[in-house]
């Protein structure tokens, strides 16, 4: 894949004004690009040349490369000395791996949440789950970046409310690397049914402030979407 400025102007996510604030300019960026990879508007495969990110974005190039940085870390690119970044390809093996991982630490999340499950958290959490379940969308695929989407942001609101900072952390580091595979994990509208279940189950949880069960729910969550996830993958590959 190409490397020049014209080829990146031709992707509209490239908009750093359109994003929510982020802590600092190289996480903008990193997050603008991670949504590119997401949206399959770079492929896995694909060469991030920081002359012509720099252009793009107008910055420099040192936060091109700290931007880069934090996808590498966070497994969406790889950095190869002389050769620069490389979205990273798909992988089942570790899509698994980060599922697992996922799955025990959402789990913890979503116990330590339920015992500060007060009304006035249960909102934000009751709202979108409304507007998940009243999306309308012209195809698959907007259907489930959207769902995905809104259904992150209620996984981002309790993490940051659980009191463990540590984890909350650790969580969204992963999130940019997951998000990679939700797409397939809610590609059909049978999929997103189970995930609106999943909220609903969770919300009980929360509403009865039981923490096994809200951990019960969380890890269920994360499972349910690892497996259809795998075999939409499997069906994919050759």
């Amino acid at each position: 894949m190409g490397a020049s400025p014209a080829f990146w102007f031709r992707f509209p996510f490239m908009q750093l004004g359109s994003l929510p604030q982020f802590a600092t300019l190289p996480e903008q960026i990193a997050k603008a690009i991670a949504d590119g990879i997401m949206k399959n508007e770079i492929e896995p495969g694909a060469n991030l040349r920081e002359i012509p990110l720099a252009e793009l974005f107008g910055v420099s190039r040192s936060s091109v490369r700290e931007a880069l940085r934090i996808l590498e870390r966070d497994g969406v690119v790889s950095i190869r000395p002389r050769h620069g970044a490389k979205v990273t390809e798909l992988s089942a093996e570790e899509m698994a791996e980060i599922y697992q991982i996922r799955a025990a630490l959402l789990g913890v999340a979503f116990e330590l949440f339920a015992a500060q499950a007060v009304e006035e958290n249960l909102k934000f959490l009751k709202e979108t789950l409304a507007r998940i379940k009243t999306i309308a969308a012209t195809d698959e695929q907007s259907a489930a970046l959207l769902h995905a989407e809104l259904s992150a942001s209620m996984a981002t609101y309790i993490c940051a409310r659980g009191g463990n900072k540590k984890l909350a952390v650790l969580l969204n580091q992963m999130s940019l690397q997951i998000a990679r595979y939700t797409k397939f994990g809610l590609s059909s509208a049978s999929r997103r049914k189970q995930s609106i279940k999943n909220w609903e189950t969770a919300l009980d949880a929360f509403a009865r402030q039981h923490g096994a069960d809200s951990n019960r729910a969380g890890s269920q969550m994360v499972r349910d979407n690892l497996t259809y996830a795998q075999s939409v993958l499997k069906s994919t590959r050759p």
